[in-house]
């Protein structure tokens, strides 16, 4: 390990900034929203978890609302981080791709911190933005395990599986006349399952992006050996 960080690449020591600025700003996002779901837990308790994840940006109803809105910011701005990474790795086509739907999940995300729900009409826009790029993004990953297995490793091929999984279930849901979910019934007891799925895509979003971030310098370090060693052998 420390053999590694001693490298002094230019190139690889780029990586290893997006790497680190990465991590931590998923850290930091991830504190944010903690903040956000206790403060509402003080009132509603358990049922935080049983609603809509983007209630929590209402600036009417929510206490912390600022503190998530800022938090998705952060999150979009790690994501986009992390396709900078992937896009200068210089994979081939392929990574490209995949790094143009992470920046547009990236983008959404930021857009939802920007706009939340109490901008009805922007909200609904890019939440739909972002339930689509994040269906595309974990589709890439899946595809990639396959095609550029360098990419995706198994970790994170597992989770992208969940990921598309948990898309397609939110993409059924959807009214696409309105770009809304119907309201959760919570007064009959029943579970949201709507709810239920936007956290967890909330959360494998934020993982696939931790993940993506190790890959990104794994093969960062291998691709730095791989030049030393072609430099060592042309001299």
């Amino acid at each position: 390990m420390q053999r590694e960080l001693n490298t002094h690449s230019t190139h690889y020591d780029l990586h290893r900034l997006v790497v680190i600025m990465i991590l931590v700003g998923a850290c930091v996002t991830s504190i944010g929203i903690s903040i956000s779901v206790w403060a509402e837990y003080q009132n509603i308790g358990m049922q935080v978890f049983f609603r809509r994840s983007d209630f929590l940006g209402d600036y009417m109803h929510s206490p912390l609302a600022y503190v998530f809105n800022m938090s998705l910011i952060v999150a979009g701005s790690c994501i986009l981080l992390a396709m900078y990474g992937l896009y200068l790795l210089k994979l081939g086509d392929f990574s490209h791709y995949l790094s143009i739907a992470g920046s547009w999940v990236g983008i959404s995300i930021i857009l939802i911190g920007v706009f939340p729900i109490n901008y009805l009409d922007e909200h609904r826009l890019v939440s739909t933005s972002f339930l689509l790029g994040t269906f595309v993004l974990h589709l890439f990953t899946i595809t990639s395990r396959f095609n550029h297995k360098e990419i995706c490793s198994f970790p994170l091929f597992i989770l992208a599986i969940f990921g598309f999984i948990s898309a397609s279930g939110l993409i059924y849901q959807l009214d696409w006349h309105t770009l809304d979910f119907s309201p959760c019934l919570h007064d009959k007891g029943e579970v949201c399952w709507v709810a239920l799925n936007m956290w967890a895509q909330t959360n494998i979003t934020m993982l696939w992006c931790v993940l993506l971030a190790l890959n990104i310098r794994k093969l960062a370090i291998e691709q730095y050996h791989a030049q030393k060693t072609n430099q060592a052998t042309s001299w």
